[in-house]
């Protein structure tokens, strides 16, 4: 383990992460973390949800936050097999009013009640895989009665070229949604879109990547029926989700509810894949200093109403990495995830489970399991103590009847 820190020469840009935030102490929040793996480290949790990064035996990592004016400066560095790894790294300012560019390395920017930290993962975009080069506008828009709000935005990523792609493809996203504040009440419903478009691969060549194409991605219009085909399919790759929440706010508890339905063509638009998708339920501090979260995640009815037959959730004819970016599947890990691809529907039950007070101390747990099929429980447990600005964390990864993986992960604040 010690030869493998000696490796990893790449702490020179930590190093230089480090100085540079230095200069700005009083203003910026510092998190340094020293993470050993042990030697067997490919266990689901350790693999997946894990930011599009092999566990390696050592990983360090530098996270940086500093916001000067209407200006908001993200950084997150990680560092392992003598590579370094920009993280989730973005730049978000205030263009005038409520309406912000966002510009960098990000995940999304909608499905906002989600804990990333318990959930097994957003249904569309996760923290499964590394987050896209991306540029985005967010905004929103207050009714001056009835406690309602729009909350919108747009952004345009991109992908990577690779043995598939000989043209990396562009990523388009919008999303709308309608919030409702009533008392201690809060309803939202929401529509999120992605688009995959553009780009080349060697069995179809250049795809369309005109001004007029884009407009027809923005609007999903249907291409040309193909020979073979059995209905016309919109230019690109489309997919998306209803957006359902609602939050209870009483004291110092916070009960929330959210079902995210996903689609991929119209017959899902119209709720024909009937319930898939993620069902969500958190407490949070019903038990003292305590959140609790159970998830549902439904798959069962992808291919349900013909002609739409055979179309399993994030695959594609055209774009054959699918929904996924850089070997990681961009949405919910539990769908047709690497080498634990299961092309058939499944059902997924998950529990997370933490504390909220961490100035002593921190415990986390995660526990996964397929329902429908013969499955073995997927588990992590963390377990940490703080010690003035260092947090020791211990924490065994695995599934029943097989080997673990145990580590300490370190985290300095400043």
């Amino acid at each position: 383990m010690l030869n493998q820190l000696k490796k990893i020469n790449s702490i020179n840009y930590i190093l230089i992460a480090i100085l540079f935030s230095s200069i700005y102490t009083q203003d910026f929040e510092n998190k340094y973390s020293l993470k050993f793996n042990s030697s067997f480290s490919n266990q689901w949790w350790s693999f997946y949800n894990n930011y599009g990064q092999k566990p390696s035996e050592v990983d360090l990592i530098y996270n940086g936050n500093f916001r000067k004016n209407q200006t908001n400066y993200y950084f997150s560095i990680i560092s392992s097999k003598n590579k370094v790894h920009l993280s989730e790294s973005f730049i978000k300012s205030q263009i005038f009013n409520n309406t912000f560019l966002k510009i960098g390395k990000y995940y999304r920017d909608f499905s906002l009640y989600l804990n990333d930290q318990l959930s097994s993962g957003s249904i569309l975009i996760s923290k499964n895989a590394e987050p896209m080069p991306k540029i985005g506008l967010i905004s929103s828009y207050a009714f001056k009665k009835n406690n309602v709000d729009l909350y919108f935005g747009i952004s345009h990523a991109s992908f990577k070229k690779s043995e598939i792609y000989t043209k990396a493809p562009m990523l388009h996203e919008k999303f709308i949604y309608l919030n409702h504040r009533q008392n201690q009440n809060e309803f939202k419903i929401g529509m999120v879109h992605e688009a995959i478009w553009g780009g080349s691969t060697e069995n179809y060549g250049n795809f369309p990547d005109s001004f007029n194409d884009f407009l027809k991605v923005f609007i999903s219009a249907d291409g040309p029926l193909l020979e073979g085909e059995p209905h016309p399919n919109a230019l690109g790759n489309h997919l998306g989700i209803w957006d359902f929440s609602y939050m209870l706010k009483k004291d110092d508890k916070i009960l929330k509810i959210y079902y995210q339905h996903l689609f991929e063509d119209t017959s899902g638009l119209r709720f024909s894949n009937r319930t898939d998708g993620l069902w969500g339920l958190e407490f949070n501090n019903y038990i003292k200093n305590t959140n609790i979260l159970f998830e549902f995640l439904n798959t069962i009815n992808q291919d349900r109403d013909p002609p739409y037959v055979n179309e399993s959730y994030y695959n594609h004819g055209q774009y054959k990495e699918g929904w996924s970016y850089n070997g990681y599947v961009l949405g919910n890990p539990f769908i047709n995830a690497g080498e634990y691809s299961n092309m058939n529907p499944s059902q997924v039950l998950h529990f997370g489970f933490t504390n909220n007070d961490t100035s002593k101390y921190n415990y986390k747990l995660l526990l996964s399991r397929k329902i429908d099929i013969f499955d073995t429980i997927k588990f992590k447990v963390v377990f940490g103590k703080k010690i003035d600005k260092l947090f020791v964390n211990i924490f065994v990864v695995g599934e029943e009847n097989q080997k673990k993986n145990v580590g300490v992960k370190i985290d300095y604040f400043l």
